[in-house]
């Protein structure tokens, strides 16, 4: 079995810069905490993962088409400090330096790229035996999850900590299938996102109505027939009713698309790290620590 292993690059960056202590490069004095973080993330990933492909996948600048769906799309999000932006700027280098090829698609984002590239190399029939790795700090990518078959490389705590997400462990964390994720929030919203869900619902009664009826399709068919009363309460039923419109479209904002414009098929090249353009930028960047694991 093959292993294509398709990174979620900004939400591992940004995961980075969070989890850990900001410091910056002896040579040129620009932060380089985050990129650090990355770095030894991806050589964990390539040392524990194996993969034979590697793909990154970014975010460009500029709005996407959730974006121009909601005006309000991420917009409690605190405006990204400098530190962040300057080392969001120097990823693509980084990434390039390990040799790994970069995807992306505009008006979409990195997530979205990571569900085209997993539909699209799934369908493939020369590729049957290809299992499909994502790495994220962002918990969203768990709606990809298909059997054993797509799974999800993600951070529980810190950077080293680490889970793979299969379908059984997907269900063990939320009580239902990875693809009724997106219907689950679409009940509950997504604060970081801004996505709001059915105004007074939370978390625990969104489970609930998602394990009982599945699909927010199915909940509303069964609302529209008369037969949901029994299994809800009449003012969680009269919420539903009154933000049906709400739930629909925050689902929409949440769903990972798998249709992006992107500019790539297989075959690929088998990956093989770059080592002497990694050590030279990470001599730049003042990783004296990580030239010695790419020297061992």
């Amino acid at each position: 079995m093959k292993t294509l292993v398709l990174l979620d690059s900004h939400a591992i960056l940004h995961r980075a810069y969070h989890a850990l202590p900001p410091f910056m490069s002896k040579k040129t004095g620009e932060p380089t905490g985050a990129l650090y973080g990355f770095s030894t993330m991806l050589l964990k990933v390539i040392r524990e993962l194996k993969p034979d492909y590697l793909l990154a996948a970014i975010d460009l600048p500029g709005p996407t088409f959730r974006d121009a769906l909601y005006k309000a799309y991420k917009g409690k999000r605190p405006e990204a400090e400098d530190a962040l932006i300057s080392q969001l700027k120097r990823l693509p280098d980084l990434i390039s330096a390990f040799g790994i090829e970069v995807v992306s698609a505009p008006g979409f984002e990195a997530d979205d790229v990571l569900g085209t590239i997993a539909e699209q190399t799934k369908n493939i029939k020369t590729l049957k035996d290809l299992r499909i790795i994502v790495v994220s700090g962002d918990m969203d990518t768990l709606q990809l999850v298909e059997d054993d078959k797509i799974v999800v490389y993600t951070m529980r705590k810190g950077m080293e900590d680490t889970v793979l997400y299969d379908e059984e462990k997907v269900k063990e964390r939320y009580g239902f299938g990875p693809r009724l994720i997106p219907d689950f929030k679409g009940l509950k919203g997504d604060p970081s996102d801004n996505i709001t869900g059915v105004r007074g619902i939370g978390e625990k009664t969104a489970t609930d109505i998602i394990k009982n009826f599945g699909s927010i399709e199915n909940l509303y068919k069964e609302i529209e027939k008369g037969s949901a009363g029994g299994k809800l309460k009449e003012r969680i039923l009269q919420l539903l009713i009154d933000h049906k419109e709400d739930a629909f479209f925050s689902k929409t904002l949440a769903t990972i698309r798998q249709d992006a414009t992107i500019n790539f098929q297989f075959p690929i090249s088998n990956f093989q790290l770059n080592r002497a353009k990694l050590i030279k930028l990470f001599d730049e960047l003042g990783f004296d620590s990580l030239i010695k694991r790419i020297s061992e």
